[in-house]
């Protein structure tokens, strides 16, 4: 397993960024200078880790995968002192607060100290930033610095942060701890009510397909860029689909029917939610993929590694039968998996795939 510990290339990179100066707002004193040996300079500065690069360490997130603690987005060059100071008090330096610092420093360096092609590399740098301006310092920082694997761990930061919520609210609607006034179904209208929600249910396994396939192409060809606003449209548009995903599992949470249909409702209840949450693995799945890419993975340009991802999208076991069996004794003139009633194929294979080239 990789070391959550800076390279010597990562840690030059940073001091280069901050050019060599603490990038505390507050501090700013330069940190290198000369060296008895003519041949060398003394440099006080350190690159300290933003979010913690091992457990008890301060800002220390658990689900954060390795190498992304490794990685610059989760740097920052700071003096001795105050590399000590943001290392005792995790209250008074936040996570949060480190990344806007540096972020404000490396502006700093281009505003007071820069010549003017930095200042225009770094303008068009920052332009980027203004589609995440409301969005967390950490997704910031990987537009900003765009490393090598900045596709997956940007898709893999929107993802948490836009879902964590979603998957949160299926959760608990699940469990019992949401409350809502009661849609009462009158038995005139419950066949309808549950032929609109079974209708619902065959729609929602397509969108996802397509969904993950523009994914999959926005991170861009084998050697090629990704699209930056691609990848924030079509995170952003998963994330609105998850909404709806709940919106159609509230309609069943939070309906009273005659009793004759209550086990047609509780068999759709979580039907397509419990589906849906699979998509939560995937920021996981492509932490993987970028711990592997830091590591001699053996791929090359003319047998490239490919990193396959399958989400299976399906009925829970016997479902079909038990609501075919339902709708029967209801009277019902349409079936489950008669071709008549408009039904799509449930089982959806949805592939993510990454070509790695040494």
């Amino acid at each position: 397993m990789a070391a959550p510990d800076f390279n010597k290339k990562t840690v030059e990179t940073l001091a280069k960024r901050a050019r060599y100066l603490c990038s505390n707002p507050d501090c700013r004193v330069s940190t290198v200078g000369p060296n008895s040996d003519p041949e060398k300079a003394t440099v006080i500065g350190e690159a300290a880790h933003i979010i913690g690069a091992r457990p008890n360490a301060k800002r220390f997130v658990n689900d954060m995968d390795v190498t992304a603690r490794a990685s610059i987005t989760n740097g920052i060059w700071l003096c001795r002192n105050c590399h000590k100071c943001i290392d005792v008090d995790e209250e008074e330096f936040s996570s949060e607060i480190l990344f806007l610092w540096r972020e404000e420093h490396e502006k700093y360096v281009q505003a007071d100290l820069g010549n003017k092609t930095d200042k225009i590399r770094y303008e068009q740098q920052i332009s980027s930033l203004s589609l995440f301006k409301d969005y967390p310092p950490l997704i910031r920082r990987i537009v900003i610095d765009k490393p090598d694997d900045w596709e997956w761990r940007l898709t893999a930061e929107l993802m948490r942060y836009l879902n964590k919520p979603h998957f949160r609210k299926l959760k608990d609607l699940r469990d019992g701890l949401c409350a809502r006034l009661q849609e009462h179904i009158s038995d005139g209208d419950s066949m309808d009510w549950i032929s609109q929600r079974i209708s619902d249910l065959s729609s929602m396994s397509s969108p996802a397909v397509k969904l993950i396939d523009r994914l999959t192409q926005s991170w861009g060809r084998s050697g090629e860029p990704g699209n930056i606003e691609e990848i924030l449209h079509i995170c952003c548009l998963i994330s609105n689909y998850l909404e709806q995903v709940i919106t159609h599992e509230e309609k069943l949470y939070f309906a009273s029917v005659p009793d004759k249909y209550s086990t047609i409702t509780n068999l759709l209840k979580d039907c397509w939610g419990s589906q849906a949450e699979k998509l939560e693995s995937i920021p996981n799945d492509l932490d993987e993929f970028v711990s592997i890419l830091d590591t001699d993975h053996g791929g090359t340009k003319e047998a490239p590694l490919v990193f396959q991802k399958t989400i299976v999208f399906e009925y829970p076991k016997g479902w079909e039968k038990k609501m075919n069996k339902e709708l029967s004794k209801l009277g019902a003139d349409y079936r489950l998996g008669d071709d008549r009633t408009g039904w799509i194929v449930v089982v959806v294979l949805i592939i993510l795939l990454i070509w790695v080239y040494l």
